[in-house]
């Protein structure tokens, strides 16, 4: 009966060492998830922002050039207003690449973090 226990007791650390180092072998695939879930949710809020504020300004640009009387007064309202514009979306591209900039950085480090680790363990 002591062998039974005993042996019942060794196939419990036994499972419960191999639930650890999957526990820890799966922290950087874990971290490698977290990263990208979070810059893809950046990236998504940046771009709804973008396009809620290009929606909001292509109505009030709309308005003010209904309002118009004089052709040169709308076209100089519409280059104002394509310059606004394009300066917008390159903001935007800006911040899009700061963000992918950053993850890649982050991913880099995780890896070359994991790599290490990985060292330590096989010596």
């Amino acid at each position: 009966m002591f062998t039974q226990l005993t042996e019942q007791f060794t196939t419990a650390m036994n499972s419960l060492n191999i639930a650890d180092q999957f526990s820890t072998s799966m922290k950087p695939f874990n971290s490698l998830v977290e990263i990208n879930t979070k810059s893809v949710e950046t990236l998504i809020n940046q771009q709804a922002e973008l396009i809620t504020t290009i929606m909001n300004d292509s109505v009030a640009q709309t308005k003010a050039l209904s309002e118009q009387t004089d052709l040169a007064t709308a076209i100089e309202a519409q280059k104002a207003f394509t310059e606004a514009l394009q300066a917008k979306v390159s903001a935007s591209a800006k911040d899009a690449y700061d963000v992918v900039n950053k993850t890649s950085e982050e991913l880099t480090s995780l890896v070359k973090d994991s790599l290490a680790e990985a060292a330590k363990v096989e010596k």
